[in-house]
């Protein structure tokens, strides 16, 4: 009888310790699982010292009780207790059972099975075999427990907040699942060139409430890549429909300053191409300036900016050149032989008579034969007039207007090739001024009304020389044009 007393009396302690690892464990699961605030804890031990409490009366008295003979006629010398206390003792234990069953299915229960570094995919799957688990744990013991166990309210309290969060984790990873599917879209929208589609994804749900900022950069990328390509083929569009090289050219300006530079590697190729395509109608438009040049200094500098760019084709350089060589062929005076004066020959005499005609000194003979016109000699053999060999000033020679024309001619194929010197133009500036020199000198004395061919009247070698000094004074410039 003594024993079974004790053994009775001691489940006090017993229960109240169970109470404690009962609610531990609770605290525990709410530790590792994320279940529950700070508040739910700091209830769960406030409820697990008042169950310690109870349990410091009940251990006193089985202690007493434990060392007295309970059969000793006399009887122990005892603290009164009443039934209460026995009766607590009995509850209590009654309770240490509920508890430790509800707290090994609870248990069984909320266990979830999944390391920390766990994948997304992995986690998802877990969490939701939990919170099926809780939600029938909740269904099936709450009847059973709630209003038997002391605290068991608070705890299925507990467990629903742990449900909502486990929901809540749930559609966090149904939405990075949205967010997944909705990324695939735009890239692929990306890949086939579908930029509004590509757009109008980024704009919309979910992604346009994307938070995480990996997640907020590469939607950023993507977004610049499909505008940075919906540009450039509206652009590709409007330049192949227009005429005018310089509104292409304008509209190619206007979208590199809004892109410099490529939103990617990927878009390498289409900043190369745009870029290009602005070279080569500023190459023509170039050209097309050559074309208008007024005078030489402009035609030079024009020039020699456009072979100076290395974007520029070297065929379109090479057009340069031949413009500026075409520009100083078209410039510099044409000096033709008077067709008048081919074949004759020229002379002055004695007495200062200038004679241009056909002049034959017969083999042996003291006396040159003249005519006027080559026709004339079958008629009479003998010349239209006779001079004495000696009586000349100049003998008869080539025409002083052919000897221009030809030795200006020959200057100006020299500076006018490929090969022509600093020395050569020099040359031929110097040339020009002793003949426009000498033509003066010549007028002045034999007049210029009198020349025998008109378009001799006309002739000046002073344009000439001014331009093979400009080209002299930007020697320079005329070289790099030249490629040389």
């Amino acid at each position: 009888m003594r024993y079974l007393l004790v053994v009775v009396i001691a489940c006090a302690p017993l229960a109240a310790l169970t109470g404690w690892s009962f609610w531990q464990a609770a605290r525990g699961a709410a530790g590792s699982g994320g279940v529950g605030s700070p508040a739910d804890t700091a209830e769960m031990v406030k409820r697990a010292n008042a169950l310690a409490g109870q349990a410091k009366l009940g251990s006193t008295f089985a202690s007493q009780l434990a060392q007295a003979d309970l059969l000793e006629a006399g009887g122990p010398s005892l603290d009164d207790p009443d039934d209460a206390k026995l009766k607590a003792a009995a509850e209590a234990w009654n309770h240490s059972r509920q508890a430790r069953q509800l707290a090994s299915k609870y248990a069984k229960a909320a266990a979830i099975h999944i390391a920390d570094d766990a994948p997304s995919a992995a986690r998802r799957r877990e969490v939701e075999a939990a919170v099926s688990r809780l939600r029938e744990f909740v269904s099936t013991e709450r009847q059973n427990y709630v209003g038997q166990v002391d605290g068991a309210d608070e705890l299925f309290a507990m467990l629903d907040r742990r449900i909502h969060q486990l929901e809540a984790e749930i559609d966090g990873y149904k939405r990075k699942d949205q967010m997944a599917a909705a990324l695939a879209a735009v890239k692929n929208d990306l890949d086939q060139g579908r930029y509004e589609a590509c757009l109008k994804r980024l704009n919309g749900d979910p992604l346009a409430g994307a938070s995480d900022a990996d997640l907020v950069d590469e939607l950023q990328k993507l977004r610049k890549r499909a505008e940075y390509r919906r540009a450039w083929e509206d652009l590709m569009a409007v330049s192949a429909a227009s005429d005018g090289s310089r509104d292409s050219y304008n509209q190619i300006e206007a979208f590199l300053r809004r892109y410099p530079d490529p939103p990617t590697p990927a878009e390498r190729d289409m900043q190369t191409q745009i870029e290009q395509s602005r070279d080569h109608l500023k190459s023509e438009m170039s050209v097309h300036l050559l074309d208008q040049a007024r005078d030489l200094d402009t035609l030079l500098v024009e020039a020699s900016q456009i072979v100076s760019n290395a974007r520029i084709e070297a065929s379109v350089k090479q057009q340069a050149r031949h413009q500026v060589t075409e520009w100083l062929a078209n410039h510099l005076p044409k000096i033709e032989p008077p067709a008048f004066l081919l074949g004759k020959q020229e002379a002055v005499t004695k007495n200062g008579q200038r004679k241009i005609g056909i002049f034959f000194l017969p083999p042996g003979a003291e006396q040159y034969r003249f005519w006027a016109e080559r026709r004339d000699r079958s008629d009479r053999p003998r010349g239209d007039e006779q001079f004495a060999r000696g009586s000349f000033e100049q003998e008869p020679a080539t025409p002083q207007y052919i000897v221009w024309a030809q030795q200006y001619n020959q200057c100006l194929e020299t500076v006018l090739g490929e090969g022509a010197a600093r020395s050569d133009w020099q040359q031929f500036a110097d040339d020009c001024d002793t003949r426009q020199q000498q033509l003066a000198a010549y007028r002045q004395r034999w007049g210029v009304d009198d020349e025998p061919d008109r378009s001799c009247r006309e002739w000046s070698f002073r344009d000439a020389a001014g331009i093979a000094r400009n080209v002299l004074k930007r020697w320079t410039q005329y070289e790099r044009i030249l490629g040389r």
